[in-house]
């Protein structure tokens, strides 16, 4: 009975480090799971919830069920309860270090076991990035802005210091000298998938390089294009002004 206890107690503390490699890196949830740093740190937790039932156990800690409740729930509550406390007891801190801003306490395992797991991602993502030319036929100076529009545009949910920070790398890649049209829209297009994901930056880059200029293809009845004048700054988006460029999107005017 407690080894089977244990098991189920081993299996929910893989679960919750499971769920929070998942949430963390979402773009690659199973490299993240079943890289070795990754498989290191669902056994860090699944340990510890398998150390907090054996504590328990050893205290003589249990759970008062009602009169007519199986006996089993007794077991059941302090298997969950020790999965859960164990994974409470390892993300807390003591005190944190003002100085430094670090947190002191159990946390620091599982935070350098998560800059580990940090590490090897950024590695596995920059190899593959790099291995592929998805932005081949676009040039910086035509497609930078439409291409960073087109991708935050596709999102549910785009953070308005995400669209900052592209404005920004848009404006010091257009002001190199030092750099080619092929290499800012390099530069670009990895800040691009980082934040939107390697398929979508494809994507839509095979729609741009499908889709012909916009000043030669008349605008069907159904479509209305919204003309921004470059001076009037009210009824332009920051996001838009930041990026510059020559090439815009089409919006519908039901928009």
């Amino acid at each position: 009975m407690m080894v089977a206890r244990m098991l189920f107690a081993a299996l929910l503390g893989a679960l919750i480090g499971g769920a929070e490699l998942v949430g963390r890196y979402q773009d690659k949830p199973a490299a993240a799971v079943f890289s070795p740093s990754g498989l290191l740190y669902i056994a860090v937790n699944a340990s510890a919830s398998t150390a907090a039932l054996i504590a328990a156990e050893a205290m003589g800690w249990g759970f008062a069920l009602p009169e007519g409740a199986p006996a089993v729930g007794g077991s059941v509550a302090q298997v969950m309860a020790a999965a859960v406390g164990a994974a409470a007891i390892f993300r807390s801190s003591f005190m944190i270090a003002q100085d430094k801003g670090v947190s002191i306490g159990p946390i620091l395992l599982l935070s350098g076991l998560l800059k580990i797991v940090d590490a090897a991602m950024d590695r596995k993502r920059a190899l593959s990035r790099l291995s592929t030319n998805d932005l081949a036929g676009l040039s910086f100076v035509n497609d930078h802005a439409a291409l960073a529009e087109l991708c935050s545009h596709a999102i549910r949910r785009y953070e308005l210091s995400e669209a900052q920070r592209l404005g920004e790398l848009a404006a010091d890649l257009r002001a190199r000298d030092d750099l080619t049209d092929a290499d800012k829209l390099d530069c670009f297009g990895l800040e691009l998938s980082r934040l939107v994901g390697e398929k979508a930056l494809r994507k839509a880059a095979e729609r741009l390089r499908d889709r012909p200029d916009l000043e030669e293809v008349p605008a069907p009845a159904a479509v209305v294009e919204e003309v921004v004048p470059a001076a009037d700054a009210e009824e332009e988006t920051d996001f838009a002004s930041r990026l510059g460029g020559s090439r815009r999107l089409a919006r519908r005017s039901e928009y």
